[in-house]
């Protein structure tokens, strides 16, 4: 058996998650499964670094896959863009070490959401971004950014059915403002909870706006409650944007 390593990119607008599902809706992973049996005849079932909601994109999701055979690489990856959508791409694909899995052996994933501070949009953001007119506070933005990096219980952070540990480890929560009045909340960690981005995201863009204050995050925190946490911010904005090894 070979086990391949591959990066994908793809638009999630139209899908229900990545994650395949048993009702048969459109999936990320159900594309990608069965563009492989088109090109190779064989069934298989990928691996994957990072689990996106329905809505949610992907600049640098990676995957992993075992054939019986060797492939072109450059045929293989060739055939199986021209049978996915048009909204998934194979971007890269090479044979991987055998013991090689793409959720397991991930350390680090960085999420970035995307919102024009503005009081219009970009026809070519309005897919991927959300649109705020209320001008925001970056200042305190950032400072609330410290507050939720290092090693903590992010429950509050969390969808209420999480199961297991609440503790996660943030490495990097930067937000930058480029000219254009395009705010990006860049998040690196070592795995989240479900919509933990995006109900940090949803928290920051409430301070920004004066709906809450600093000391909220603290509570948040301490009392590991959802509903001290800010609302979860709409899945289009959202992309998984690298996985590191």
């Amino acid at each position: 058996m070979v086990n391949y390593r591959a990066v994908v990119e793809y638009d999630g607008t139209e899908y229900c998650g990545f994650q395949i599902q048993p009702e048969g809706v459109a999936t990320i992973q159900g594309c990608i499964q069965q563009a492989i049996a088109a090109v190779t005849g064989n069934e298989v079932s990928i691996k994957y670094a990072g689990r996106t909601d329905a809505g949610v994109h992907a600049l640098h999701q990676v995957i992993n896959f075992k054939l019986g055979s060797h492939q072109d690489i450059g045929r293989f990856k060739w055939s199986l863009n021209c049978v996915l959508p048009h909204d998934i791409s194979i971007m890269d694909i090479s044979p991987a070490e055998d013991e090689f899995d793409a959720r397991r052996d991930a350390v680090r994933r960085q999420y970035s959401y995307y919102v024009v501070n503005d009081r219009v949009q970009s026809v070519f953001l309005k897919r991927y971004s959300i649109m705020v007119t209320q001008k925001l506070d970056l200042d305190l933005m950032k400072k609330a950014a410290g507050l939720l990096q290092g090693k903590k219980d992010f429950k509050a952070f969390g969808n209420q059915g999480e199961y297991g540990s609440t503790i996660r480890i943030i490495y990097g929560l930067d937000i930058i403002r480029n000219i254009d009045n395009l705010i990006i909340f860049r998040i690196e960690g070592s795995s989240f909870l479900y919509n933990m981005v995006r109900i940090i995201v949803g928290t920051l863009l409430e301070l920004g706006k004066g709906l809450r204050s600093l000391e909220s995050i603290h509570k948040a925190l301490e009392a590991r409650e959802r509903e001290l946490a800010g609302k979860t911010a709409p899945a289009k904005g959202l992309f998984l944007t690298k996985v590191l090894y």
